[in-house]
């Protein structure tokens, strides 16, 4: 597994240039600040961490990596787990950059931490991101980055534009009944964070389950 993940990080590098970061640290700051959008960098976030969740598949098709990972013996079961694990840390990496950037903004603007705030939208957007990971991933495995890329693209600027819209109107139009549940979740937090964890856990198990048996009928 950790053998694939690394191999994963050093395939992608060539896609991580500091052009690409630069513009995320700029847009998410210029758009948090003129916009006052505090939510935005996760939005952001999100959107390049499931664009950057499909690149190994990208240069396992193109350079057959996936191919050599059987030839060279390491068992399916591997390079699955590794392409989880590696799918969940582009987006940690990426939110702990939105998080920095999303209290940074505040302070400086506003003199405050958006410490409620951060944990908040930062467990919100976790759980889409493992939700829209858990049904992207089985499909890549299936039938490959070029099948599967006009579906997931779909997906993607569907589920970025809805989460945008959703949070804009929940936060313009339904303020109190936000603050509220905001209120409830964090005076049952261990409640709410245990059963989110249960959740994820078991539909990522299932996630994989599919997963690894597509990817083991799938002809490389």
């Amino acid at each position: 597994m950790l053998k694939t993940f690394k191999m994963d990080l050093l395939g992608i590098r060539p896609y991580i240039t500091w052009k690409l970061i630069l513009f995320f640290v700029l847009f998410s700051v210029g758009f948090t600040y003129f916009a006052e959008l505090s939510f935005f960098p996760m939005v952001f976030a999100m959107t390049l961490s499931l664009m950057i969740m499909t690149y190994p598949f990208v240069t396992g098709e193109d350079s057959g990596t996936e191919r050599l990972y059987r030839m060279i013996g390491m068992e399916d079961e591997n390079t699955v787990r590794g392409r989880y694990l590696y799918s969940l840390v582009v987006f940690l990496v990426a939110t702990l950059a939105a998080l920095v950037i999303m209290n940074g903004v505040n302070l400086a603007k506003n003199g405050e931490l958006l410490m409620g705030e951060s944990l908040a939208s930062g467990g919100l957007y976790l759980v889409m991101y493992i939700l829209f990971m858990d049904i992207n991933l089985p499909i890549f495995f299936a039938v490959g980055h070029k099948k599967a890329k006009g579906v997931a693209g779909g997906a993607l600027i569907a589920t970025t534009g809805i989460v945008i819209a959703v949070s804009g109107f929940a936060a313009s139009t339904f303020p109190n009944e936000v603050k509220a549940l905001y209120h409830w979740a964090t005076s049952h937090l261990l409640f709410v964070i245990l059963g989110a964890v249960l959740v994820l856990v078991l539909l990522t198990a299932i996630s994989y389950a599919i997963a690894l048996k597509k990817f083991k009928k799938r002809d490389l």
